[in-house]
């Protein structure tokens, strides 16, 4: 089962071109509830469809090649937890996930189709977002068959009008139209990547939450995240608060 697996902008470029031909009709909803973002992720780390949807035991992995399995997950990372801790001790499991950096808003009337407005969205995602959710999967994230790969992506997020006052629009789907890079999360080293170097030399998960462009109640699960995984660790207490530093070398919490 050898495949030459590339992920640059080629195989972008060629994972978006095969999904536009299956045709919008056909594609919004295929056989497992897939849309755009997901089918395109999925030829991209795969694009022989015969390894795709392989049924595991009782589980259906998106992709299995020479690479183990390939998951994808847009969002509730914890729904994975069944599945990798029935798949980890027989394959590699590399969990695939999407981060938005530049999305662009298109908002369509939905009587005429017209497009009626496109914008920059404020929001940009970013690796660290991912800290929050592998908390749910923690007792897993040392397992040697286990590893994330963060996707980094520019798109259009399609919404309609919706004539409510409390809600004028409602998102239809997204669809990627660039290909940034992507990031892996395996190592104690990987992880610690993502900790901002300027942070003091003992600071608390507020502060770490802070430096990361997370919300503040995120913060003590990133922080316990990155200490399980040896990026950080604990060092004592200041008041009520947990005080962490950078670790020098990997020592889980």
């Amino acid at each position: 089962m050898e495949t030459n697996w590339v992920m640059d902008e080629m195989s972008f470029a060629a994972a978006c071109r095969a999904v536009a031909e299956v045709g919008r009709a056909e594609q919004g909803v295929g056989t497992l509830g897939e849309k755009t973002l997901h089918a395109v992720l999925k030829r991209m780390i795969e694009p022989d469809l015969s390894r795709h949807e392989v049924k595991l035991g009782a589980y259906v992995a998106d992709v299995l090649n020479a690479h183990g399995v390939f998951e994808i997950q847009t969002r509730n990372l914890h729904k994975l937890k069944p599945k990798l801790t029935a798949l980890l001790p027989y394959y590699p499991v590399t969990v695939a996930v999407p981060v938005v950096e530049i999305k662009w808003l298109l908002t369509m009337d939905p009587e005429t189709g017209e497009l009626t407005d496109r914008r920059k969205s404020p929001k940009r995602g970013k690796p660290a977002d991912l800290l929050p959710d592998l908390a749910y999967l923690k007792p897993l994230l040392r397992d040697p068959n286990l590893s994330f790969l963060l996707i980094r992506l520019e798109g259009e997020q399609l919404r309609k009008l919706t004539g409510q006052k409390h809600r004028p629009v409602t998102p239809l789907e997204f669809a990627p139209t660039r290909f940034l890079g992507t990031v892996r999360l395996k190592t104690a080293e990987d992880y610690a990547a993502l900790v901002p170097p300027d942070l003091p030399t003992a600071f608390t998960a507020k502060e770490l939450a802070k430096a990361l462009g997370l919300p503040a109640g995120q913060g003590s699960a990133a922080a316990g995240v990155l200490c399980h995984m040896g990026a950080i660790r604990r060092i004592g207490r200041e008041k009520s608060a947990y005080l962490y530093t950078i670790a020098k070398e990997e020592k889980p919490c």
